[in-house]
C-alpha cells in the first residue's frame, strides 16, 4: 500500500520564517511545503485571524511605536482587526529563549498577524490543518 507524504508547515515553517505571517506561509511554499498546521482566533469585531497565541507574545510581537511588549500582550478577542495590525511580528526578540529555539529564522520587519482569509488565498492548492482557539 503506498502513502502520500504530506510535508506540513507548523505555523507557516516558524523555524525558517516569521510564523504565522503571509510572508512566512509564502516562503514555506517555495520551499516544498504542501500543507500548514495553524491556529485561528478572533478579533473582537469577528475576524478570524491566524495565532497560535490568545494574547500577543512579547517574544514574537512590537508595538505600534516599535517597541518589544514588555509583557504579555492584550488578549486577541479584545482587539479589533486594525487595532490588531498595529502590531509587527515579523522578528523574534533578540536575546529571548524563544529566540534561541529558532536561530535561524529570518526576519520580515513589518509582518502583520493576517485574516484567516488572506492565509487561504496564499495558494489556492495549498491544504490547511486549522486548530480553533475559542478560549
Amino acid at each position: 500500500m503506498r502513502r502520500a507524504i504530506d510535508l506540513q508547515g507548523h505555523r507557516g515553517a516558524r523555524g525558517l520564517f516569521p510564523e504565522n505571517t503571509l510572508a512566512g506561509f509564502s516562503a514555506a511554499l517555495a520551499i516544498g511545503v504542501d500543507s500548514f498546521e495553524l491556529d485561528v482566533a478572533v478579533t473582537a469585531d469577528g475576524v478570524p485571524v491566524v495565532s497560535h497565541d490568545p494574547a500577543l507574545n512579547p517574544d514574537l510581537a512590537r508595538g505600534p511605536g516599535g517597541d518589544w511588549l514588555a509583557a504579555r500582550g492584550p488578549l486577541i478577542r479584545t482587539l479589533r482587526l486594525a487595532e490588531l495590525a498595529a502590531y509587527d511580528v515579523g522578528r523574534l526578540r533578540p536575546g529571548s529563549a524563544y529566540a534561541a529555539q529558532f536561530p535561524d529564522q529570518a526576519p520580515r520587519d513589518g509582518a502583520r498577524i493576517p485574516a484567516l482569509a488572506e492565509v487561504l488565498t496564499v495558494d489556492p492548492a495549498a491544504r490547511f490543518n486549522l486548530e480553533l482557539k475559542t478560549y
